[in-house]
């Protein structure tokens, strides 16, 4: 008995050519026309020319009507078609794509020609590539594909693609390719160095004629050198005594980071809860939690007597394992999975919380946390953690 009717096969159909409307609409007509099973479409159209990809699956009788009718159609409207036979068996299930973003001032030929030799070096494909902004930063976005054969890691993947960006001097973000990508829903911020300019606790010290002796221990606390709460409980032991009318003239000098109220507006807009969680004082995170319309702040709380500081804090600590405990709390009392949550830091404490959360994104970050995080911006405006997140309306 002949069973040639029953079996399937799976042509990828790919046109090329002028683009104009219609052209997807009339393709897809014809094919429903012809016995076939639709598998996948996918469209690029670079600078009026289109790139349209089929996978169809048709009994190897109506193959050739598939490519006649299809290619009458196309010939009549200027545009070529070429088809693969395609072995079912030799279409495996691939690994998750990687959604890179690349970030400069300028995208340089050799730093971008670096980044993708590496890509090809590690046997990754680069499926797709869109250069979607020139202004004010140059944004390339690229999806990565890996061959089911293959077993890295994302973990394997990020510390090549970022050696390049750092040796390069361009920013980059690697994240999983997913629905969780585009859905995110939480932004949780450090405030000293990112969202404000100052190290508040270094400018209080500045009131007590300590800042170099206070800034030094904060540097090393900042890069991983020094235990944070050891080193945290050690500075404020030397403010003993400052009044309080200090930390209001500190209060008066602190500087929002550029591009803070645009990021903060654009994500309440969209409908993200936003929080600061900082190793610094709840003095100041409640003075910037007010002043930007924040849903969270949570921070160290000085002890205060008789109008001064007396060195010490009262209440929990918010160290370095407190910050991720607070985003996981937060994340959880807002219905929110940790892979729809972001995390937005620069020193050693806030590592956990960047690693915790969906995508932790280092700014003007220290060494040690660039290489953790799974994204860096080395740019001075805050708001280009917008560009990672696949917002691209940066207008004020």
């Amino acid at each position: 008995m002949n069973n040639t009717s029953s079996r399937q096969e799976r042509l990828l159909l790919h046109i090329s050519g002028q683009d104009r409307p219609g052209i997807l609409s009339e393709v897809l007509q014809t094919l429903h026309q012809q016995e076939l099973t639709l598998l996948d479409v996918q469209q690029i159209t670079t600078l009026g020319q289109l790139g349209l990809s089929i996978l169809v699956e048709v009994t190897p009788e109506h193959g050739l009507s598939v490519i006649r009718h299809l290619g009458r159609l196309l010939h009549h409207r200027g545009l070529s078609v070429d088809f693969l036979v395609l072995d079912s068996e030799a279409i495996p299930v691939p690994h998750t794509p990687l959604h890179l973003t690349y970030l400069a001032p300028q995208v340089k030929a050799e730093a971008l020609s670096e980044l993708v030799k590496e890509i090809a070096a590690m046997g990754l494909n680069v499926e797709r590539i869109n250069w979607v902004s020139r202004q004010p930063l140059q944004c390339i976005e690229m999806t990565l594909t890996q061959n089911p054969s293959q077993s890295l890691t994302f973990e394997e993947i990020r510390p090549r693609l970022f050696a390049v960006a750092l040796a390069h001097q361009f920013d980059l973000g690697i994240q999983e390719e997913n629905l969780s990508r585009r859905s995110k829903r939480l932004v949780v911020m450090d405030m000293d160095s990112t969202l404000i300019q100052q190290e508040v606790i270094d400018e209080i010290a500045a009131e007590a004629g300590l800042k170099d002796q206070v800034a030094a221990l904060t540097e090393k606390a900042m890069r991983g050198e020094l235990d944070f709460e050891a080193a945290l409980h050690e500075r404020v032991a030397l403010l003993k005594g400052l009044p309080v009318s200090a930390l209001d003239a500190v209060k008066d000098r602190i500087r929002l980071t550029p591009g803070v109220e645009h990021l903060v507006n654009t994500l309440k807009g969209l409908g993200y809860k936003l929080a600061v969680v900082s190793g610094g004082f709840t003095y100041f995170t409640d003075a910037i939690r007010k002043q930007l319309d924040l849903d969270y702040s949570f921070a160290n709380t000085l002890e205060i007597h008789e109008g001064k500081l007396t060195g010490r804090l009262t209440g929990d600590i918010v160290d370095r394992a407190a910050k991720a405990r607070i985003l996981r709390t937060i994340a959880q009392a807002q219905g929110i999975p940790l892979e729809q949550t972001v995390a937005v830091g620069d020193g050693a404490n806030d590592l956990d919380m960047l690693q915790a959360a969906g995508l932790g994104i280092a700014f003007n970050a220290k060494p040690a946390v660039k290489e953790q995080a799974g994204a860096f911006l080395s740019q001075p405006g805050l708001d280009t953690v917008l560009y990672l997140l696949g917002i691209r309306d940066f207008s004020d």
